[in-house]
């Protein structure tokens, strides 16, 4: 009888190991399907000038639907020849076609930021197709650089957008640089176009706004920046919003100055004399 019972206690010990597995299969079933769908979304968007080679300046906004940590790091790899030559609003880094960004102390948290960089590419410049948020597999979005010049197109209309050339100049400490600002096709009335320092020196300042009609659309008008004169020796840069309001849907282009101190470091003093 003993052995009969010690069969049976194997028996149902097998059927609740068989139970038991059969139960953790399903949970990390469900738990990879559950992990399946993009925690993030990274809208990619680029303004890029040159031909052959050249340069552009690259626009990240990310969404993220997981719970908020105390620091977060993207990573994406360029599928070109494409360099990061300054980066802002995130500790950026480049490691062959490899590209990090990392958070800083006082940069964007919650559940939706925007970061960018400036960068070099000689060829072409495709975007990259794959972003990971703290590891994990990003929804991408690709938004490519605006046309140079307007398409002349049967109705309707190809949209009204703002055109800034060049997207990046430099300023000398004490003097000004102008980007020439035109609209991509005639609009059907005036179109008055603000510009604002969203981000880097306040030494570096910007003109007013600037108003276009249905006839000047297309001649070519002046945003002017002027880099104060101060004591240091700091080569600063700032980024600036051209939008307008008279433009339905998202008319904002992002364009860079950077200034040239002509200030002279203090030379280190020489050791007295024994």
């Amino acid at each position: 009888m003993e052995l009969g019972r010690n069969r049976a206690a194997r028996g149902i010990g097998a059927v609740a190991a068989a139970t038991t597995l059969l139960a953790g299969g399903l949970i990390l079933g469900t738990m990879t399907a559950a992990r399946a769908a993009p925690a993030c979304e990274v809208t990619y968007t680029v303004n890029q000038w040159g031909t052959g080679a050249g340069g552009f300046l690259a626009m990240l906004d990310i969404r993220n639907s997981e719970p908020v940590t105390p620091g977060w790091t993207l990573n994406f790899t360029f599928p070109g020849s494409q360099k990061v030559t300054s980066g802002f609003l995130a500790q950026w880094s480049q490691s062959g076609a490899d590209v990090t960004a990392k958070s800083n102390a006082w940069g964007p948290s919650g559940t939706s930021f925007t970061i960018g960089f400036n960068g070099a590419w000689t060829g072409s410049n495709p975007p990259p197709t794959a972003f990971t948020l703290n590891g994990v597999s990003c929804k991408v979005t690709l938004v490519p650089s605006p046309s140079p010049s307007p398409s002349p197109t049967p109705t309707p209309p190809a949209p009204l957008r703002i055109l800034i050339s060049p997207a990046s100049i430099t300023v000398r400490e004490g003097r000004s640089a102008s980007v020439q600002v035109t609209l991509s096709r005639q609009p059907p009335g005036n179109v008055t176009v603000g510009t604002a320092r969203v981000y880097g020196d306040a030494d570096l300042s910007q003109s007013g706004s600037i108003t276009f009609t249905p006839a000047n659309w297309n001649v070519p008008q002046l945003i002017t920046v002027t880099a104060a004169e101060d004591a240091d020796t700091e080569n600063g840069t700032a980024t600036f919003d051209s939008r307008s309001s008279q433009i339905s849907g998202s008319s904002a282009v992002l364009w860079q100055a950077t200034e040239s101190d002509n200030d002279l470091p203090t030379p280190t003093p020489a050791p007295p004399a024994k």
